[in-house]
């Protein structure tokens, strides 16, 4: 069996904006860091209009971790693809591969949050056909010398020569954001890697996300052999929010406020755009389970860590979580997000460093 791989995730979460510029130079130290310390991979996403996150293009911010690095590989977890016209996207991200010497994973998603649709006036109930639209002209712009292409969303009416082409051949590893059925439904067909987080299928999910997730990723198997793909072939990564310390309950202390922070967050954005666009079409599972979970105390801290949402204790135990998610996912990269909320780097850093030395190498 290969070797688990191991990235860390960062949403250049930033509640005091005061200390953006400081912020963002930690966020680059703690990739350097990671790559100091053994780590595989760096991931990172973008978001819009809010402290969420302040990474607002991911392509800009990863041509930058590509100069500061010189072995991580760096993820997109994601790029929002209904946001931009599809041959920018393609041209910006070949780009990137390009400067980092072929070390992007392009990871691609329809977005999630309503006030981002609302400020760029583009339509949430269309995400997912924009999604596979955009991603089809992406490939095709990357592994065709020119490329026209008449769609619902975005016409190509002459050949264009989309440069440059990207390193990796015949273009860098795809991975999809998957919560739903659909989602890994969409996946298996397209071929492309798995993107999990225990955020989000927890905040659709609950005390269940487990459970939900192997069913998910049991039916992508099934899917996948029917079309005579081998389910083992394809990269299975999950993000987890991810603290750990020698002193388990000190772990917790450290941790919580944080991950508290993050979830307000979300919320927080939800119910800002939830009176313009309502339950939209495609996103009816997520938005009405995450109501319930937020109104019925799910997002408490406690109730994360009881049901394995996020993980906050001593390395023994941080171990046994994990190699019980691989067995039961069948993992091949977990994320770890040690600086979620704001959290002080030098805790940030600690963990990182204590998980490098006593969890990653027994998982």
């Amino acid at each position: 069996m290969a070797k688990t791989q191991f990235g860390i995730f960062s949403l250049s979460q930033m509640p005091d904006l005061s200390r953006v510029v400081e912020s963002f130079d930690e966020d680059l130290g703690f990739f350097e860091l990671a790559e100091e310390l053994g780590y595989d991979k760096v991931w990172i996403a973008e978001h819009l209009f809010s402290t969420y996150g302040l990474v607002t293009s991911t392509q800009v911010y990863a041509a930058a971790i590509a100069q500061r690095t010189k072995r991580l590989r760096i993820g997109m977890a994601v790029c929002a693809v209904p946001f931009n016209h599809p041959l920018r996207t393609a041209s910006d991200f070949a780009l990137v591969d390009v400067l980092s010497h072929g070390r992007l994973d392009f990871g691609v998603g329809r977005a999630y949050q309503p006030h981002e649709f609302i400020g760029l006036g583009v339509p949430m109930d269309k995400s997912r056909e924009m999604l596979a639209e955009g991603l089809d002209i992406i490939l095709q712009a990357w592994t065709c010398e020119k490329i026209s292409y008449r769609g619902e969303f975005w016409t190509i009416p002459e050949p264009v020569e989309v440069l440059p082409k990207p390193v990796q051949k015949p273009h860098p590893p795809i991975y999809q954001a998957t919560i739903s059925p659909e989602s890994f439904e969409q996946a298996a067909r397209t071929g492309v890697h798995l993107q999990m987080a225990s955020p989000f299928t927890y905040r659709t999910y609950r005390e269940r996300w487990m459970d939900e997730l192997e069913k998910n990723c049991r039916h992508f198997d099934v899917v996948c052999r029917e079309l005579g793909r081998d389910p083992a072939r394809t990269q299975r990564m999950l993000l987890l929010p991810f603290f750990v310390h020698e002193d388990a309950r000190r772990a917790r202390e450290i941790y919580k406020s944080h991950v508290e922070w993050f979830y307000a967050k979300v919320t927080a954005n939800q119910l800002a755009g939830a009176p313009q666009v309502g339950e939209v079409k495609g996103y009816e599972l997520t938005m009405r389970e995450g109501k319930k979970t937020r109104e019925l105390g799910y997002l408490s801290f406690d109730k994360l860590h009881e049901y394995g949402a996020c993980i906050a204790d001593d390395p023994a135990t941080c171990v046994a979580k994990l190699k019980e998610m691989k067995r039961r996912f069948g993992i091949t990269e977990f994320v770890l997000w040690f600086n979620i909320g704001g959290i002080a780097k030098a805790h940030a850093e600690a963990a990182m460093r204590l998980a490098a030395e006593k969890v990653l190498p027994f998982v």
